[in-house]
């Protein structure tokens, strides 16, 4: 059987179905996308006939747009052979259509992308590897990280296995987990992973440190804010800050100029409705949006005020 996989680029949530689907299926290509982006590239892979070549095509972590979704409900055949996975409760209201399923909760424990789609893979493809004790270990991890629910019960284990794809970076990632799961029973962590994860914890209370003292208090649409310039960490810088000072700001803003915006906060603020003032969307205490078309144009042109674009 032959899929298509669209998910989330940015963390482990986005990145387990990728290794779940090469765990069932004989041929699986996948494309990574953002919320930001990914309506745009459904839409040109739609249009090329691409998804002829499948036999299923699932999207995790992400959700498409209302446009694109009554399109699809209305193709007799394409409906039946697209399935949604999808998490963030500002997109509930898709549940409407017949190939989306979006759960935040389940009443009891909160829900992930990788959690949904392991439940459908489980239900329908039950094979023996998939039904090995390691892959729900893995997943569980999975979903305590994306969802916060791992400082309930402080499992510091599923801040490591979020941590060590920035390490390995997806590529690796994808095909070290992979292997593990085919021939391993339980989810462990060996030495070298746990001397690596030491030495990045380093780094990062370091980044923050640093992040910290370069900090700007603005006030947007009445919260009280502070906003970080980070390339690096983004998730730890902004969870960390949002604790820290949490007397001091609402929450914080942490700006990549190369790809987006992620809030962080933990007041009961719906920060998923704020990232939605600019296109954005989320959960109620993490959530991001895209930057403004042109930005970094913008940005040579306001440092080099006498520059002109080349050819």
């Amino acid at each position: 059987m032959k899929i298509l996989l669209f998910s989330h680029k940015s963390d482990v949530d986005g990145i387990t179905p990728v290794i779940l689907s090469k765990l069932v299926f004989e041929q699986v290509d996948y494309i990574l996308e953002e919320p930001s982006t990914i309506n745009e590239k459904f839409k040109t892979v739609y249009e090329e006939g691409t998804f002829n070549n499948y036999d299923f095509i699932y999207i995790t972590d992400l959700c498409i747009n209302q446009k694109i979704a009554q399109q699809i409900e209305q193709d007799e055949i394409l409906k039946e052979k697209i399935l949604v996975f999808d998490h963030h409760h500002t997109n509930i209201e898709m549940n409407q259509y017949s190939f989306i399923t979006v759960i935040d909760s389940d009443g009891e424990k909160k829900e992930c992308g990788s959690s949904l789609y392991f439940q459908h893979l489980l239900e329908t493809y039950p094979n023996e590897t998939l039904q090995k004790p390691v892959i729900r270990e893995m997943v569980e991890l999975v979903r305590l990280i994306d969802t916060w629910e791992w400082k309930k019960d402080n499992v510091i284990e599923a801040t490591w296995i979020s941590s060590l794809l920035g390490i390995y970076g997806r590529d690796y990632y994808i095909d070290f987990y992979y292997n593990f799961c085919l021939k391993e029973s339980h989810f462990y962590f060996n030495q070298e992973q746990k001397y690596l994860l030491e030495v990045e914890d380093i780094r990062i209370k370091n980044y923050i440190e640093k992040k910290e003292g370069e900090m700007i208090p603005v006030e947007l649409h009445g919260y009280q804010v502070g906003i970080v310039f980070a390339e690096l960490y983004r998730s730890e810088v902004g969870n960390r800050l949002a604790e820290k000072y949490q007397d001091k700001y609402d929450f914080i803003a942490v700006i990549n100029v190369s790809r987006s915006v992620s809030y962080r906060g933990v007041k009961d603020i719906d920060l998923s409705a704020f990232a939605k003032i600019y296109g954005g969307a989320g959960h109620k205490q993490a959530a991001g949006s895209s930057l403004p078309e042109n930005l970094l144009n913008n940005i040579i042109e306001l440092i080099f005020k006498d520059s002109k674009e080349s050819t």
